[in-house]
């Protein structure tokens, strides 16, 4: 039973990382024809903005040769045959051009429309298939991560709502990982690429100025940096690793402290030791994401973090000084503070406790505790 159900997942696995390709492609194939649905739009609203002017100016030509052919009729005597056929077929010729001209207007409209539908359509089908991407990507993690032989210890609901927990958690973090990339590095990498592009035409045109837009390329390039350290300190600081939860912490509320300006004071109580690298990350994930919340809703000047380890529960509480809320409220019904939410299941995975106190006004206290040793603890 235990050969057929390895045999069963290995297929499985493999027929999950032909779709991720599949997947990929899509995405890839999509984001291709965004690019190029973008470029076209683009030249589409300038011919719409050129097509326009001409429509404004054919109908001023076409009304003033109208009014003139109107004039020879009413002086028919004083104009020649000829002369009464010149401005007729000018007037007709400018409003059958006038008539062209406007059906083209129509037509390059209808087109900016359609594409930008399309544009539209593109756009969530990639955000389909990233969506699609992350799914699939935690499914071959568990899969190929050993989820499996611990979870057959089990029972089948104990299974399910392990799995559950244990996927959900994982598409929060790649969610928040790729928001971060997307709105920081993704975006100005594409700057980048844009600046480069003037800097190759200045070296032909004005290259004078080239020297100038090199630099402003290269500090642009070392914030790019920055962020893209810092996304991976987020990600998995290596501090958590080599020195343990503490420093790596310390580090973080560095960064937050220079980042958002909050100043952030933190107390250790009790006899500092390492944990289970489970437990290390997951406080170090509840950590951020309570300094996160901050950040966004608390408008507060100062937090203070304070970790208390107890030989059977290690402790931690942010304490924050600003607007507060209606706990009751914000947890039945998340809205902005939803990560509050996510820091409970997150606690609660590991069979801890979470509570929060906020009075309007006067700040929040976020206080969560998880077992200082689990055995079959789980990372993310």
């Amino acid at each position: 039973m235990t050969d057929q159900l390895g045999e069963i997942l290995k297929n499985t696995l493999k027929a999950i990382e032909s779709g991720k390709e599949e997947i990929f492609f899509i995405a890839e194939t999509s984001r291709t024809e965004t690019h190029r649905l973008i470029n076209e739009l683009s030249q589409l609203k300038t011919d719409i903005t050129e097509i326009i002017s001409q429509v404004d100016y054919q109908e001023k030509l076409e009304r003033r040769l109208r009014h003139r052919l109107m004039e020879v009729n009413r002086a028919h005597q004083e104009h020649t045959h000829k002369q009464m056929m010149e401005a007729y077929t000018e007037a007709k010729d400018a409003q059958v051009k006038l008539q062209l001209l406007q059906q083209k207007e129509v037509q390059l409209r209808k087109r900016r429309d359609d594409l930008e539908r399309s544009l539209g359509q593109m756009q969530v089908t990639i955000e389909r298939a990233q969506n699609l991407m992350t799914q699939v990507g935690m499914a071959i993690s568990l899969l190929q991560g050993g989820v499996v032989e611990a979870l057959q210890t089990q029972n089948h609901e104990q299974r399910l709502e392990m799995g559950l927990r244990v996927i959900k958690a994982q598409e929060e973090e790649r969610r928040r990982v790729a928001r971060e990339m997307h709105d920081g590095p993704a975006q100005t990498l594409a700057n980048i690429v844009l600046r480069l592009e003037i800097a190759e035409k200045l070296l032909e045109l004005d290259p004078s100025r080239v020297k100038a837009e090199l630099n402003d390329l290269k500090n642009l390039v070392r914030a790019n940096l920055q962020d893209i350290r810092r996304i991976i300190f987020d990600l998995r600081p290596m501090a958590l690793d080599d020195l343990g939860i503490v420093p790596a912490i310390s580090k973080y509320l560095d960064n937050f402290q220079e980042t958002y300006g909050i100043k952030c004071q933190l107390r250790i109580e009790g006899r500092e030791k390492r944990l289970l690298p489970a437990m290390e990350v997951a406080l170090f994930r509840l950590v951020q994401e309570g300094m996160t919340n901050v950040a966004k809703h608390a408008q507060s000047t100062r937090v203070d973090i304070h970790l208390i380890y107890q030989e059977d529960w290690t402790i931690a509480r942010i304490r924050d000084y600003g607007r507060g809320f209606e706990v009751k409220t914000a947890m039945n019904a998340p809205g902005e503070h939803f990560g509050l939410v996510g820091m409970r299941e997150r606690v609660e995975m590991f069979s801890g406790r979470f509570s929060i106190q906020s009075i309007i006004g006067k700040g929040t206290s976020i206080d969560f505790s998880i077992p200082s040793s689990q055995e079959g603890g789980m990372t993310n």
